[in-house]
């Protein structure tokens, strides 16, 4: 991935949700950079490390993601309907 494709933006996170984190003692951006690499099959190889901190957390953690993300209906907000 180019330096140019990157995104970077600012998120006001709930305070339940940095609860939930502070509780199970790991930090929000832990969290949402394991969701983000499980739904995007990013994998940190240890021949090939990645640089972003970003990494899957196993074949499990990105069916599931990818499942969240389709029955959540994302894919298909913007799809006309035939």
């Amino acid at each position: 991935m180019s330096k140019q494709s990157k995104r970077r933006i600012t998120l006001d996170l709930p305070e339940e949700f940095i609860a939930l984190c502070a509780s199970d003692q790991v930090e929000p951006e832990f969290v949402l950079r394991g969701f983000i690499a499980d739904l995007c099959g990013l994998m940190n190889w240890q021949a090939n490390p990645r640089t972003d901190g970003y990494s899957s957390n196993g074949s499990d953690e990105r069916m599931y993601a990818q499942q969240y993300y389709e029955r959540v209906g994302y894919p298909y907000w913007h799809k006309p309907l035939d």
